[in-house]
């Protein structure tokens, strides 16, 4: 504390002047690292650029264009995270990300960011909304149309999807959006504009085995069984050993035959296994009709196998359950069921309602060996995923049979068969010996293809991340705003928690946010780690006032009583507080060096304004007696008096219901 100029000292914005500084070290520290090597050379230097205009602004000193600038800085920061988010298949998180970066600017690659996370996370009303939102601010933004058409036809807004994908074209010809326009013409009805779509695709991604297999995959989804197979066929003219065109042939001939297995769908799967005896689709399949025809035997042969290939599919393993169970190994059964709860455990369950029958075998099970506790927890899981499969059921029950997106009421579970379009393999692929824009079937895909294997970016984007938070907290706190600046310290803390000084400010920020007892837990750290920090010292002390704790009010303030006395609201504090911890001496030499010194009004005025905010807050109506009383204001002494009384009454929940009120 300066003792030249005690009470200025205890003004925020000088106490945070100190945190500026440092922070504008921090941003020159980032300044001057060289960037990572980024595909993405506009963001990146579009950041830089961010930096250096931060770095004016807070040359200026001016806190509301620091503010400014920064929170451009943590827009595109804040973008660029959640881009590597949605790289590391963290939807949610990046969703998150995005949205925040909204908060400080809106701009249209961010709600396209946001657009493709929600779609990923299985969000389709969201990435429509986010995508909508974008191509209304651009409508030239090729990829948001785009974004919104995939998620139309998640929604099975077939004709909005149409729509999007005809604007997304005339802005960009892609083979994505073509091949996504034929599949949402199918579903409004149009077969004749989706074939002529579909040749249009072909042209371009070129006429292969795996494209017609997606062509195929487009029809098998509006069940049209008959073109569905003839693209399939066509696929094996092609190229007879084109992966997974038999597979889709023999689902779509058991789809066309309302899910009632025949020898030529066995037949096909035989026919995929032998092009590719390790593909997990064709043995799942083959074991499960194996299952259901009671042949164990044949059935473990294929599931085993699908399991060693797979063996994060839950399905499998109930499967693999219920054989077991049929022959009466009960002991395997339970192995495999409790396999199968664990690989489903954070998995949608409405997308894996064959969990059920894991739970109520595995219930049965410890029921009868006299587990009966963990047996009747397991069946009444296995209780709500049969209400949730009744759900889904009347869901399609009240579908329009050209709705039903290839699932029937009796349909089986068909691996992956939640994507209708191209879930296995990316267009890419369909093209051989060419490399096209990725699938959505894969993050980040057109958007921005690109990695950040060593982490370099990340870290460089936490310290920026950091940093700036910690700028934006205070340039907030110079202008009084402490429950933002609160916030965003926290957030600086959470980015990046090395940053000097830090907790510091938290506590700072916490006390004039009224959030007592976080700024007592950061302060008395610091003041312990730093006795001489006369500034933290005095905030505790008013800290520890503030929460009727006098007696370590008396202690943290000691050291700088002297300092102490010459500032008009530390002045009071410590005289109540010697006062009730029975020192009437210091007390009363305090009240008069307050009298003398002409400060006695100035430190009733803050007083004043602490009641007000905290009215049930009993140290400052103390306070406010002796004050009033020394300045021969007995009668306003007598009634804090009165309230001192009916506080001191009060229950503790009343009296420090306000405490940690927000002012």
């Amino acid at each position: 504390m300066n003792s030249s100029s005690p009470t200025k000292s205890l003004r925020p914005s000088v106490i945070f002047t100190c945190v500026l500084l440092f922070s504008a070290t921090l941003i020159c520290d980032l300044q001057a690292q060289e960037a990572p090597a980024n595909p993405l050379v506009s963001s990146t230097a579009n950041l830089s650029q961010r930096l250096a205009t931060a770095m004016d602004a807070r040359n200026s000193g001016d806190p509301a264009a620091i503010g400014r600038a920064t929170e451009r800085v943590l827009a595109l920061a804040l973008a660029e995270m959640a881009k590597l988010r949605l790289d590391e298949k963290a939807y949610d998180e990046s969703m998150n990300l995005g949205e925040e970066s909204l908060r400080f600017e809106d701009a249209p690659e961010t709600r396209v960011e946001v657009a493709l996370a929600s779609l990923y996370a299985k969000n389709p009303t969201e990435a429509a909304k986010q995508a909508s939102a974008a191509a209304e601010m651009d409508p030239q933004n090729a990829l948001a149309w785009k974004i919104k058409g995939e998620a139309l036809l998640e929604s099975r807004d077939y004709a909005g999807a149409c729509e999007a994908f005809s604007r997304a074209l005339g802005l960009k010809q892609d083979v994505e959006s073509l091949y996504s326009l034929g599949v949402a013409q199918l579903g409004v009805g149009e077969k004749q504009k989706a074939e002529e779509t579909f040749a249009r695709f072909l042209k371009q991604i070129g006429d292969s085995g795996g494209a017609r297999v997606l062509v195929g995959r487009a029809y098998q989804g509006r069940w049209l069984t008959q073109a569905a197979i003839a693209e399939f066929q066509k696929a094996l003219f092609l190229n007879s050993a084109t992966p997974y065109a038999h597979y889709f042939w023999a689902i779509a001939l058991w789809q066309g035959n309302g899910w009632n297995p025949s020898a030529e769908v066995q037949t096909q799967l035989r026919a995929e296994l032998r092009l590719n005896p390790r593909q997990f689709e064709a043995n799942y399949m083959l074991g499960s009709l194996a299952s259901t025809a009671r042949n164990e035997i044949e059935s473990d042969r294929y599931l085993r196998l699908a399991s060693e290939i797979r063996p994060s599919v839950p399905e499998t393993w109930v499967l693999l359950g219920l054989n077991a169970q049929r022959r009466k190994s009960n002991q395997a059964a339970m192995a495999y069921f409790r396999q199968a709860i664990e690989h489903g455990k954070n998995l949608d369950p409405k997308e894996h309602l064959e969990l059920r029958k894991a739970y109520f075998g595995l219930g049965r099970l410890l029921l009868a060996s006299g587990k009966t506790e963990e047996g009747e927890e397991l069946l009444g899981k296995a209780k709500e995923l049969q209400v949730q499969m009744l759900a889904e059921d009347r869901k399609l029950t009240e579908t329009k049979e050209g709705e039903r997106e290839g699932m029937g009421e009796d349909a089986p579970y068909i691996p992956e068969a939640d994507s209708n379009r191209h879930p296995y393999g990316s267009l890419s692929s369909a093209k051989p010996g060419t490399t096209t824009e990725k699938s959505y079937a894969k993050p980040r895909g057109a958007a921005h293809p690109r990695s950040d294997p060593q982490g370099k970016e990340e870290a460089y984007l936490e310290e920026v991340l950091g940093a700036s938070f910690n700028d934006l907290a205070t340039a907030e706190a110079l202008q009084a705003k402490y429950q933002d600046a609160l916030r965003h310290y926290r957030e600086a803390a959470r980015w990046d928690p090395q940053i000097p000084g830090l907790q510091r400010n938290l506590g700072l920020a916490a006390y004039y946010a009224g959030q007592t007892s976080e700024a007592i837990r950061l302060l008395s750290k610091i003041v312990s780690q730093t006795p001489g920090d006369a500034h933290a010292r005095a905030i505790l002390g008013l800290a520890y006032f503030s929460a009727g704790n006098f007696a370590k009010t008396a202690q943290t303030m000691l050291p700088i009583s002297k300092q102490a006395l010459e500032d008009p609201q530390l002045a009071l504090t410590w005289a109540t507080s010697q006062a009730q911890l029975g020192n009437k001496t210091a007390s009363m030499s305090a009240l008069e060096s307050l009298e003398t010194s002409g400060k006695l009004p100035g430190a009733i005025d803050q007083f004043e304004s602490a009641a007000r905010a905290q009215p049930s807050n009993l140290s400052y109506h103390l306070g406010l007696e002796a004050a009033y009383r020394k300045a021969g204001r007995n009668a306003e002494a007598d009634q804090q008096h009165t309230i001192c009384e009916a506080l001191k009454g009060a229950p503790e929940s009343l009296k420090s219901s306000t405490q940690e009120k927000k002012l």
